[in-house]
């Protein structure tokens, strides 16, 4: 009896191996873990030369720090600070006699960025960074004397105005117009207004830390830039029990409750009753589906804003914060429309492609002079009257790279973009709703970027009156490109840590051949690398960047930055330099996510925590299977290593 018991396993013990990979093959689905493939080592690069002696620091001159002024706009009015910190001028240095960083993808040559250097004590020294501040600061007071001083040269000065929330509640039989292009151009002569816009969430801890990195970038924007930025804190107000919308004493409350004194003024409220009053035909407002909802809202609350930047509170600028996004504006204004989506798909790689005008005509050769996807819009059914420009010529290839150029871009985002049909393990690739098929999206991770008020609009409107949705990453992107709006991607400088041959990384994230080859059906003149559409055998990888959504690398660098292990003499990602007395300095860059120690992600996002939770229960019934099979064979088991990942080796020859 016993042996036969033994021989034949009981039905609850198959029954437990059943669910068990059941709920692994769940929590690989949903935490889009895939099914890791072999690759082969990548060789590492070679490193480049020590210094042969300690560079000269010396102070960044004008005409390395110079702000470009706004076209045909009167000059910009620079605003005073607080009384013991500046107002957006940095002590930036150079560091004569050292090389600058080069980084693996983007360059700072094409964006124009100042190639100087800042310590964390330089940028955030003035604002309570390791020293007293003064906590009855007011940014937003600040923010509307600077719009004041720059009245005269901006297309509309409307002020903050600290609590009186411009958010309501949708009326019973409220019906929105139909979207239209931007009906309020900037007027000849004046400046147009940006918001920045951080997203916050009720339970967010902010550490001193976060005070300063808030505080710096405030003024290197909402002052430096002459009234052109003005900076808001957009909270997500998690309890809905509070009623925000129900009074103003509850509005107000849990303002007082949820954001420190000095950034109250600049916060703006909104819940979940909010998001349902407006987007109950989506049927979803979780930040992991539909982050862009309360966006959508500012922009259409907000209209004196001609573009919003949604920006991360773990999103770090190491230089200048508003010459950085600056630069990334003036280059979209200067791309063409004409196979723009294509090369927002481009990983560009200076010492692979060549200058970016190489590129360019290599995509062009690809397409055979054609104007790709974005040529007058991607059409979908659901959208009937899209509302961007009408092409200048039928066919592209009478367009000399001429249309859209001195065109503001409609949406910019951080990091290429990939052709959702094409994506194979992206958790999200067919989650979309009110469209009767699934629809060509177009995915640009992370969740920020700038929109056009007129971007905001086409979604709002989609979503209020016929519940069109899309992820997240993939909304703003996939409006602009169905609408006809102008879609790019800068090539902001991104380094990586092991600093693996150029050559490899190119057909990692920008697929094999030359760029003028790429013709896979669908995606002719698109970069199509396994980082971007097979993503899950590729951690190894993208988490050695200085910018990706889930990269390790950012915060090794920023916490080397700032010392905060208090010990000068420790080594430093090599891209900063230690002086001999120990300072740090950070070549101008963006770094993507720094995580301070007291805050975890944006609570809400139940998939994550169902899928731990699915994979935490299939481990223990797994486990339990497997030890009971052992101790009935009382054999070794096989390696099974056939599909194993060979993990990528690591270079610390320097």
């Amino acid at each position: 009896m016993l042996s036969n018991a033994i021989q034949q396993p009981p039905r609850v013990l198959l029954f437990s191996l059943a669910a068990a990979v059941s709920l692994l093959l769940a929590t690989a689905f949903l935490l889009s873990l895939g099914s890791p493939t072999p690759v082969e080592k990548l060789p590492a690069a070679n490193h480049p030369p020590p210094p042969v002696s300690t560079p000269i620091i010396r102070p960044a001159t004008d005409r390395d720090t110079r702000i470009k002024e706004w076209p045909a706009a009167p000059p910009r009015v620079a605003c005073p600070g607080p009384g013991h910190a500046n107002d957006g001028h940095l002590h930036e240095t150079i560091l004569d006699g050292l090389p600058y960083p080069r980084p693996l993808f983007g360059s700072y040559t094409t964006l124009n960025l100042s190639q100087t250097w800042l310590t964390a004590s330089s940028r955030y020294g003035p604002y309570g960074f390791r020293s007293p501040w003064n906590s009855t600061t007011d940014w937003t007071a600040l923010q509307n004397a600077c719009l004041a001083l720059n009245a005269h040269r901006l297309a509309n000065s409307t002020a903050l105005s600290p609590g009186q929330p411009r958010f309501r509640l949708r009326g019973a039989d409220e019906t929105l117009p139909p979207p239209k292009a931007d009906d309020s151009p900037t007027p000849a002569g004046t400046a147009s207004r940006t918001a920045i816009v951080f997203r916050a969430w009720e339970g967010y801890v902010y550490t001193p830390e976060d005070l300063a990195n808030l505080r710096a970038t405030t003024a290197e924007t909402g002052l430096r830039m002459g009234g052109e930025y003005s900076v808001f804190l957009l909270v997500d107000v998690k309890n809905s029990s509070r009623g925000v919308f129900t009074s103003p004493a509850a509005y107000q409350r849990a303002l007082e409750e949820l954001v420190p004194a000095e950034f109250r003024g600049m916060a703006v409220l909104f819940d979940e009753t909010l998001l349902k009053s407006w987007y109950g035909r989506v049927g979803t407002h979780d930040a992991t589906y539909q982050i862009m909802q309360p966006l959508q809202l500012f922009g259409a609350f907000y209209p004196e804003f001609g573009h919003v930047w949604q920006l991360e509170l773990d999103l770090r600028f190491t230089g200048h914060a508003g010459r950085y996004l600056g630069a990334l504006e003036e280059w979209g204004r200067r791309q063409p429309r004409k196979q723009a989506a294509e090369r927002s798909t481009w990983f560009y790689m200076e010492g692979v492609h060549g200058e970016y005008g190489e590129l360019v005509g290599a995509v062009n050769d690809s397409v055979a002079g054609g104007g790709g996807i974005g040529w007058g819009g991607v059409k979908v059914p659901e959208i009937s009257s899209p509302i961007g420009p009408t092409p200048p010529v039928a066919d592209p290839r009478e367009d000399n790279f001429e249309w859209g150029v001195g065109d503001e871009a409609d949406f910019i985002a951080l990091v290429p973009c990939a052709s959702m049909p094409h994506l194979r393990d992206w958790a999200w690739r067919n989650w979309q709703r009110g469209f009767r098929a699934r629809p060509p999206g177009w995915m640009c991770q992370p969740a920020m970027g700038r929109a056009s008020r007129a971007l905001l609009g086409a979604v709002h409107h989609a979503q209020a009156e016929r519940g069109l949705a899309m992820h997240s990453e993939a909304t703003l992107s996939s409006f602009a490109l169905w609408h006809g709006l102008k879609l790019v991607a800068p090539p902001q400088p991104i380094f990586q840590d092991p600093r693996w041959d150029p050559a490899a990384m190119n057909e990692v994230y920008n697929g094999a051949g030359k760029v003028a080859e790429h013709k896979t059906k669908g995606m002719v003149g698109m970069a199509n690398g396994e980082v971007m559409y097979h993503m899950s055998p590729w951690d190894e990888v993208t988490q050695a960047a200085s910018f990706w959504w889930g990269s390790a690398f950012p915060g090794r660098i920023y916490d080397a930055w700032l010392d905060r292990a208090g010990n000068g003499t420790a080594e430093v990602p090599y891209l900063l330099w230690k002086s001999p007395d120990g300072e740090v300095y950070a070549p101008n860059m963006m770094l993507h996510p720094i995580k301070t120690n007291k805050n975890m992600p944006l609570a809400g996002d139940g998939l994550v925590w169902v899928a731990i939770g699915s994979g935490v229960v299939g481990l223990v019934l797994g486990l339990g299977g497997v030890g009971y099979w052992w101790w009935r064979r009382r054999t070794r088991r096989g390696s099974g290593s056939g599909g194993s990942y060979a993990l990528l080796k690591r270079d610390d020859s320097d």
